[in-house]
């Protein structure tokens, strides 16, 4: 993998670790390279920080600057005393950073985004097939790709990233799931009901034709992650009430395909409708 973050990281473990060399860092995930780089940077001699002035009225007494390691802790905390507003001001720098700067402020926001990739991947995992250093692979590339894309104006910075990582590690499975079919011959009938991870399920449902791709991510914001109705709403643009129907619309043809109903193409019937 030669992504920009992953990059980073091998310089900079091999340049502080004596005793890591490029044969055992190619045979780790990439998110451990990450967290090793992530740890050089936020906890060495001269470690990476921003104002704590970013965190808002959250922003410990007295404290002018705060290390990425002390940020980080403090976002993953389960009782965060950081508002939705302080989070996206510490993205909004982070990624700003990123993009600025280069590939040092780089590996810090993938270190920053860290716990949560990690879960995410450990989530895929229990699914997947292949090598998990690969999930892990393209997971970080999801975050990556998005990184350098996502809007920092605009609230719900993280979560946005988040949802390219996700997306990339749904796609990961569903293909590895296709391919070890193909290649092992693999011709019994598959079970009367979707089974797996449930991001799998959805995967299958949009390769049917079921859903489509943005009814999956809603039913999976919503659902399988809790987020509201009003922040999903909020994240794609409409009204809570036009996302709750869509979501009512989508549910209903789901249920009906995994019952064994047939139901409509809504793929080839959003063509349809575009042609018209």
């Amino acid at each position: 993998m030669t992504d920009t973050c992953v990059t980073a990281s091998a310089t900079v473990v091999t340049e502080t670790d004596p005793l890591c060399d490029s044969t055992a860092l190619c045979s780790t995930s990439p998110l451990h390279a990450v967290e090793t780089a992530f740890a050089a940077l936020s906890l060495g001699e001269a470690p990476l920080t921003l104002p704590a002035a970013l965190l808002g009225e959250a922003a410990p007494a007295g404290a002018d600057q705060l290390t990425l390691a002390e940020l980080r802790d403090l976002m993953a905390a389960k009782a965060s005393p950081l508002s939705p507003e302080a989070r996206d001001a510490v993205w909004a720098e982070l990624v700003h950073r990123s993009r600025t700067i280069g590939a040092v402020w780089t590996v810090a926001a993938c270190g920053m985004a860290l716990p949560a990739l990690r879960k995410l991947a450990a989530g895929y995992a229990r699914s997947f097939d292949g090598l998990t250093e690969d999930l892990d692979a393209e997971i970080l590339t999801g975050f990556l790709d998005r990184l350098a894309v996502v809007e920092i104006g605009k609230a719900g910075i993280f979560p946005d990233l988040w949802w390219a990582a996700r997306r990339a590690a749904s796609h990961t499975a569903a293909a590895e799931i296709d391919f070890t079919r193909h290649t092992t011959g693999f011709v019994s009938a598959p079970p009367p009901a979707p089974v797996g991870h449930e991001d799998l399920v959805l995967a299958r449902a949009c390769r049917h034709g079921v859903i489509t791709a943005e009814d999956a991510e809603l039913i999976g914001m919503t659902r399988l992650d809790g987020k509201p109705l009003a922040e999903a709403a909020e994240l794609l643009g409409a009204s809570r009430n036009a996302v709750k129907i869509r979501r009512q619309r989508a549910e209903a043809r789901l249920v009906a395909w995994i019952a064994g109903r047939r139901v409509p193409n809504q793929t080839a019937l959003a063509r349809s409708r575009g042609r018209a």
